[in-house]
């Protein structure tokens, strides 16, 4: 295999640098990689040791550096591929963002938190683009957002402090009566009061006299 020398001017070392290290966001690993191939192609690294730190093919990094000559800077961008250009655009995403942080409240529903259906309709209506819910999820979940079925609570629309009094009262009544022996003037418990007979009672009852 032929070695392609790769020469770079300090500017374009410069700027090579920056992609490498994703400077400005926006750059894809892609990018990267070429920027990383280039660099070290331009100090004398060969193929093979470039494919390990990369992962590239040597055949590819072959045409990053052919391409490098051809075209400098313009040869880092992707090529055009052929077929249907993708659904989501640039401005698909924007708004999706925008949904997301701001919430549906603030884009005029009487809802709390997303849907996944009407986050898709919204979205529908601001941009005209359709996609497929499973789509739709990818697209938040790169975001940085994750959908899922939302815990509804009526926690900050109540009187927290009347909860938690009624809270401990339900509590209490769960336990059941408190069972205190009843207490005499001094101090000592009650004892159980016995049923009258006409042998035991000691207070003179006459029940028991009344069955004769």
């Amino acid at each position: 295999m032929r070695h392609l020398t790769v020469r770079i001017t300090p500017w374009e070392k410069r700027r090579l640098r920056q992609l490498r290290d994703r400077r400005g966001g926006g750059v894809s690993p892609r990018l990267v990689k070429r920027a990383i191939c280039l660099l070290r192609s331009a100090v004398g690294d060969s193929a093979t040791l470039i494919a390990r730190v990369t992962g590239l093919n040597p055949d590819t990094i072959t045409d990053i550096r052919r391409r490098w000559r051809q075209q400098r800077m313009h040869s880092l961008q992707d090529r055009r591929r052929p077929g249907r250009p993708p659904r989501v655009t640039d401005a698909y995403r924007c708004e999706l963002r925008r949904a997301l942080r701001v919430g549906p409240l603030a884009c005029g529903y009487a809802l709390s938190v997303w849907s996944i259906a009407r986050l898709r309709t919204h979205l529908r209506q601001r941009t005209g683009i359709t996609v497929s819910t499973d789509w739709l999820r990818r697209l938040a979940h790169r975001e940085g957002f994750v959908v899922a079925r939302p815990k509804h609570t009526l926690k900050g629309k109540r009187d927290e402090r009347a909860y938690r009094r009624a809270a401990r009262r339900l509590k209490q009544l769960k336990k059941g009566p408190c069972k205190r022996a009843r207490l005499m003037n001094c101090g000592t418990p009650t004892p159980p009061r016995l049923p009258c007979s006409r042998t035991s009672c000691a207070a003179g009852c006459r029940a028991g006299d009344s069955g004769r």
